[in-house]
């Protein structure tokens, strides 16, 4: 799974920066901050105009199949946020926990930041520091922290903005790659 650190040298001490300011992740739009340390949360956000003008390099790196056309990008743009989110956590959480003096759990709070401004909820979730230790992070796949137990509550606009765009989403990509043509919006007349 890209984008997990792996470092040779000691880990630094909570609570240290989980995004660097001049990674890959914040050149894409995205941003942490602890918003408190006891406890601990870390608030991400995701800068959505940021986020749409890299997509093609995010396809480039392989976290969006090259069928993510710049039509379907304009017409599902929750539905990437959502997947960019779900790619990268695991490596956040990751970061988080093999700190020095890490806290015993952590809430961690995505939003995004809408192009007129405008800050949106995504989704909250908490983890342990004891679920983190009996995830094999080196074989980590796509979504397995769900599976490992983090229950992530969604934003229930956030969610239903998402699960309209993925039936359109469903529908580009089982399309011939060949074929542009995207079906209207859901709910369109």
């Amino acid at each position: 799974m890209g984008g997990l650190p792996h470092t040779a040298h000691a880990a630094p001490t909570y609570p240290a920066p989980i995004v660097a300011g001049d990674s890959t992740a914040h050149a894409w739009g995205i941003t942490t901050r602890f918003a408190q340390t006891t406890p601990c949360r870390v608030e991400i956000t995701l800068n959505q105009a940021v986020f749409m003008a890299h997509i093609p390099e995010m396809i480039q790196a392989g976290i969006f199949n090259a069928q993510v056309t710049p039509a379907l990008q304009q017409q599902a743009p929750h539905y990437l946020m959502n997947t960019l989110q779900t790619d990268v956590t695991p490596g956040f959480v990751h970061t988080l926990f093999t700190q020095r003096n890490a806290p015993a759990s952590c809430h961690f709070a995505w939003s995004y930041t809408a192009p007129d401004g405008t800050a949106h909820p995504m989704l909250g979730f908490d983890m342990t520091r004891q679920a983190h230790d009996r995830i094999d992070w080196d074989h980590l796949r796509f979504g397995d922290l769900v599976m490992m137990g983090v229950k992530p509550t969604m934003d229930r606009e956030f969610d239903v903005l998402v699960n309209e765009e993925t039936m359109d989403v469903t529908i580009a990509l089982s399309k011939n790659q060949d074929e542009a043509d995207l079906p209207p919006p859901t709910g369109s007349k």
